[in-house]
């Protein structure tokens, strides 16, 4: 679960940013009847395993004196956001316009809550994306209004190399 307030935030992404680092998104999550607040960062050299821990440690000491930001027990989770990068906000779905992501919807759009597919535009906070063709029909570019979104993502796709003849 991705929390939509974008203020709810605001104190852990200062700390993030204040420590030089790009705060790409937070999310809590609740899986296994376990809580966990993760946290994604980026730099422009890429993120090491020391950076992970600068930010956790700066972290896990405000959220020790702020208990009432996350409530209960939880696992904070410092990461980079791999290749397979979240998308939180609409400024992230308009910065990889003509990448593929995999998007996941609360209600039905177009028949579907899942999406795979080339993100075209972002108007209006409504996302435009072009479906992988399934083989079934010719794939319609559909309209997602952002606040319909549930998760988004990045998918990998392996260049090819065009010096390699196939």
């Amino acid at each position: 679960m991705v929390v939509s307030k974008k203020d709810a935030w605001k104190p852990l992404r200062d700390i993030v940013e204040g420590l030089g680092y790009e705060c790409v998104g937070i999310a809590l999550a609740s899986e296994e009847k376990a809580l966990f607040l993760r946290v994604f960062i980026d730099s422009v050299g890429g993120i090491l395993v020391r950076d992970c821990e600068i930010v956790s440690k700066a972290l896990s000491a405000f959220l020790d004196e702020n208990e009432d930001i996350v409530q209960g027990k939880f696992f904070l989770e410092v990461s980079s956001p791999g290749i397979e990068r979240p998308l939180f906000t609409p400024a992230d779905y308009a910065r990889f316009i003509g990448r593929k992501a995999r998007v996941k919807t609360k209600a039905p759009v177009a028949g579907r809550k899942s999406f795979t597919g080339a993100l075209l535009s972002l108007e209006d906070d409504v996302l435009s994306l072009e479906p992988e063709n399934d083989g079934s029909s010719e794939s319609e570019v559909v309209r997602i209004p952002f606040e319909a979104i549930s998760k988004g993502n990045l998918v990998f796709e392996e260049k090819k190399d065009k010096r390699r003849n196939s």
